[in-house]
């Protein structure tokens, strides 16, 4: 019977893409978990396109939480997480599509497995479905480099056992106790960006095990390789721009296991500030002067914040 299952919790922060977070939500609503099981809960972070209206007319049953501010990703996960109620929450971001499987996958999983603090699904390319995007995170703490598991592979049953990943981008489930005993996510340090590394470091440090669960599946809505830079886009936007080279830099010192990995990590950090700073100049015309100070402030930052 469906009340014998756990509540999930699903938490999805959106800015402004009321069409994409209509299309999730659909899908979500076709899982075949059951429905009195799951609590969807949008978190609008000061939308300007109408979202909170309009998902409040299409699907009156999702609960919607409106900032009136900009709060960034983290802290609008951080919402959404306190206001929930379910033994599981799981974390997706808006443009996204899950497979109707996906929520039974993971807490099936979760069920089976208490030693497990986060689960997440395959994540493939919603314009090219059987293109992997993600099998799992793999972290460089050396030399800062972040590696996508199966990235742009086609998927030919090569990831099928549960395999262990650093952290997760853009969907993942998250076991309520697991909050409770190491916090939410760090939104001050880590507004955005390496807020899902961090979480994770703490997570593991607290015994748990960080698992991709293959038989679970997401496809994400961003342009294939060989279309476009996905993160070029972060370096096309002056805020975005200052996280991510000031959180390399953070991030790194914060969770570096020796003082030479410390030192190392931030040399790279700094080596890789500067192909951004090259790869502005030549590519970025909208705003260029205001990208290449907020990288300047980002690697200022970083390093006072290192210090500290």
């Amino acid at each position: 019977m469906s009340n014998e299952k756990p509540l999930v919790s699903i938490v999805i922060p959106t800015h402004n893409r009321r069409e994409m977070l209509a299309r999730l939500i659909r899908s979500l609503l076709e899982s075949n978990y059951p429905k009195d099981r799951l609590e969807i809960i949008v978190v609008d972070d000061a939308s300007t396109d109408g979202t909170h209206e309009y998902i409040k007319m299409l699907f009156p049953q999702v609960k919607v939480i409106r900032n009136n501010e900009e709060n960034l990703l983290a802290e609008s996960r951080n919402i959404g997480i306190r206001t929930s109620m379910g033994k599981y929450i799981f974390l997706i971001d808006d443009d996204n599509i899950v497979d109707k499987n996906t929520i039974k996958e993971l807490v099936e999983f979760m069920e089976d497995h208490p030693d497990v603090g986060v689960a997440g699904p395959i994540m493939y390319f919603l314009k090219d479905p059987t293109r992997i995007w993600c099998a799992g995170i793999k972290r460089n703490y050396w030399i800062t480099i972040t590696k996508y598991v199966g990235s742009n592979t086609r998927d030919k049953g090569q990831y099928r056992e549960f395999h262990e990943s650093d952290d997760f981008p853009n969907a993942f489930m998250v076991r309520r106790e697991v909050f409770e005993k190491v916090g939410l996510f760090n939104s001050r340090l880590f507004p955005i960006h390496y807020d899902e590394g961090d979480f994770c470091q703490r997570v593991r440090k607290a015994g748990y095990k960080v698992m991709v669960v293959p038989t679970a599946r997401v496809w994400h809505d961003i342009p294939l390789p060989e279309e476009n830079k996905v993160w070029l886009s972060r370096l096309k936007n002056p805020p975005r721009a200052y996280y991510t080279i000031r959180n390399r830099i953070l991030f790194h010192a914060m969770w570096s296991k020796s003082t030479m990995q410390m030192f190392t990590a931030l040399m790279a950090s700094l080596v890789i500030t500067f192909y951004y700073a090259i790869v502005v100049l030549k590519e970025v015309t909208d705003h260029r002067s205001e990208v290449l100070k907020a990288i300047i402030r980002g690697v200022i930052d970083g390093l006072r914040l290192m210090r500290g």
